[in-house]
């Protein structure tokens, strides 16, 4: 990092967030604006301020951090700015990476973290080889490599770009397949056994054939994208090329995914082929040439996945996954096997094994990380069901796992819900007062309590949301009342959350009911969530965001079904961000039969209880 002052932009909405950034980073080196998403024009600002540098949170109050990304990374004045996403979810990292965001920031950091992050931004341009005999392929791809900070040199051939590479230092290798001279697969296998270089290297062909894509990367390249036409290249293939580019710079960096793979395989060739594609996508990669030293890497390091060949000498797949299923300690590990017996005998022994998936030799590098892909999420599935088993009932929990067995058939239901949110007022000024564990402790403790007057009423706890919870209630009429009934029971407990914490805050409840959509939202390849959407889940997310400290919001479609029940103050009719319609919200002042239906629901027995309004009933009743 040069002397020259930095113009940074802190866009996280977050004055926490922006706090810790300040208190670490050095004023004579940085300097620091923030902006709030909120802001009207708040993207003018940052163009104003012609940032060198933006720390971009994933949850901005106005916007997704996300889209925030691709709207910097498309606009002209802006392309050579470093982003630095910030967010508490390392799952964020992948996204990161896809929305061309240069380093991942897991929150909380230390200074030495954010040093790590910002240093190598600042360093010389990395340095890339474009190798293609068309000039005009070379005059598309080469402006957009430079617009993202490169330093790009050109060859026309891979006899040219070898001489390039003695002579300079490449720190990625973007090469055509079909030249004269020497060819791309040539150049490859050069760079890999004769140079002996690590280079990274992407093929970008127009062979599209199994064969050809993988002859390329048994020749050891790193990644391989195929081109069609000139148009194409320039709207499909090249944000998919800067992507796959920037995958590969940062590999071992922090923008790699935190699983741990173990791959035993005894061909040179095979292990090295899958050893780059799994670390192409970001994962931790170890590698094992036999069943026994897979089974010693086993005992000395955590996995999160093992892949196997089936035939191998010493201790071969079979008898390695019989190990691994047999030991108490990793019964549970998922495991892919890679065979080319393709027999039903041979794979009802292999699922016999309790295998979560096979791959038929020969396969494709695609192939093989959509498998590692599915078999993880539906880990993290099992591991998600295990912590909804505190919220949810048992068959609600195996209603949402049946929704992903099939990951191509979305769930979506249409029904009709009434939708409670609450949050704490001004959590984030609260949380600036406490150490990160007291905000952990905290929360926990408000969340337990508040989750607990919920499910007495046979709220669906749909997710948390920082400090917020939104959940959901069925049967309609009775649903209603249910809803304004857990809402009263929240904020008669807040005494005993206040004196149990000693602290003093308050917290607002907004309801609607209406019909929302019910599903399983998300992408078939990576992340769904099983949850509720649709304008009613806004309305409701709204009036929570009006409604005054410790009290109940209401609209008039909940107001109407229980109006003999509660009395109200009626509100102006409100006028909603992304409403149309103004809404007609009330104040619940009082319920009228409050303490003769709670004690109701406590005279039923467990075994008579009926959890009409779970996520199971929501899809099995006609309401």
């Amino acid at each position: 990092m040069d002397n020259k002052r930095i113009n940074a932009i802190l866009l996280t909405d977050s004055s926490t967030v922006d706090g810790l950034i300040r208190s670490l980073l050095d004023p004579q080196h940085y300097r620091l604006k923030v902006i709030h998403s909120d802001e009207a024009g708040f993207f003018q600002q940052i163009l104003q301020f012609q940032p060198d540098l933006i720390f971009i949170r994933a949850m901005l109050s106005k916007i997704d951090g996300l889209s925030v990304c691709d709207k910097i990374r498309s606009h002209p004045q802006l392309k050579k700015t470093r982003l630095v996403f910030i967010s508490s979810n390392t799952m964020n990292r992948e996204q990161a990476i896809d929305h061309r965001a240069n380093k991942f920031l897991e929150v909380p950091f230390t200074k030495q973290e954010l040093e790590q992050v910002l240093s190598p931004l600042f360093e010389e341009n990395p340095r890339l080889l474009l190798v293609d005999d068309s000039k005009t392929s070379r005059k598309l791809v080469r402006p957009a490599l430079e617009q993202e900070g490169y330093t790009v040199f050109e060859a026309e051939n891979g006899e040219v770009a070898l001489k390039i590479i003695r002579q300079q230092k490449i720190d990625l290798i973007i090469s055509d397949v079909e030249m004269p001279v020497i060819d791309g697969i040539t150049l490859c296998r050069i760079i890999r056994q004769q140079e002996k270089l690590t280079i990274p290297v992407l093929l970008l062909s127009s062979q599209q054939t199994d064969q050809a894509i993988i002859s390329g990367f048994n020749a050891g390249a790193d990644d391989y994208i195929i081109k069609s036409d000139h148009s194409t290249t320039r709207n499909v293939v090249l944000p998919e090329l800067l992507s796959r580019v920037e995958r590969l710079m940062h590999a071992s960096t922090s923008l790699g995914r935190p699983e741990r793979i173990l791959v035993v395989e005894d061909s040179a060739t095979m292990l090295h082929q899958m050893k780059t594609s799994l670390q192409i996508q970001g994962f931790q990669v170890d590698v094992a040439t036999d069943g026994l030293s897979g089974w010693e890497k086993l005992n000395n390091q955590n996995y999160d996945l093992v892949i196997t060949d089936y035939d191998m000498p010493y201790v071969d797949g079979l008898e390695l996954c019989t190990r691994i299923r047999q030991s108490s300690e990793f019964s549970q590990l998922p495991i892919i096997i890679e065979t080319s017996k393709d027999s039903r005998a041979d794979q009802v022994k292999i699922r016999s094994m309790g295998i979560q998936a096979f791959i038929t030799k020969p396969f494709s590098p695609d192939r093989m990380i959509a498998e590692v892909e599915r078999v993880l999420a539906e880990t993290r599935l099992k591991q998600h069901q295990n912590a909804m088993s505190h919220y949810l009932s048992d068959p609600a929990v195996s209603h949402i796992a049946m929704g992903h067995q099939n990951r191509n058939k979305a769930i979506a239901e249409d029904k009709f819900r009434t939708l409670l949110f609450s949050d704490i007022v001004q959590f984030t000024r609260l949380s600036e007062q406490l150490s990160s564990r007291k905000v952990v402790d905290f929360l926990n403790l408000y969340f337990d309590r508040m989750v607990k007057e919920l499910m007495f009423f046979d709220a669906t706890i749909d997710k948390f949301l920082g400090d917020g919870i939104f959940s959901s209630f069925g049967l309609q009429e009775e649903g209603a009342f249910r809803a304004v009934c857990a809402a009263a029971a929240m904020l008669k407990a807040l005494p005993a959350v206040r004196a149990a914490t000693g602290l003093e805050f308050h917290i607002r409840i907004g309801i609607h009911s209406g019909h929302v959509i019910l599903g399983d939202i998300g992408s078939q390849h990576s992340r769904r969530d099983f949850t509720l959407i649709g304008d009613n889940v806004n309305i409701a997310n709204r009036l929570e965001h009006l409604a005054k400290h410790d009290a109940i919001l209401i609209s008039h479609a909940t107001y109407k079904m229980i109006k003999d029940k509660i009395t109200v103050i009626p509100t102006p009719p409100l006028k909603l961000k992304g409403i149309k319609e103004p809404v007609q919200a009330y104040l619940v002042k009082s319920i009228k039969s409050y303490g003769s239906f709670v004690d109701s629901i406590k005279a039923r027995s467990s075994t008579e209880k009926k959890y009409s309004n779970s996520i199971e009933a929501a899809f099995d009743k006609s309401l």
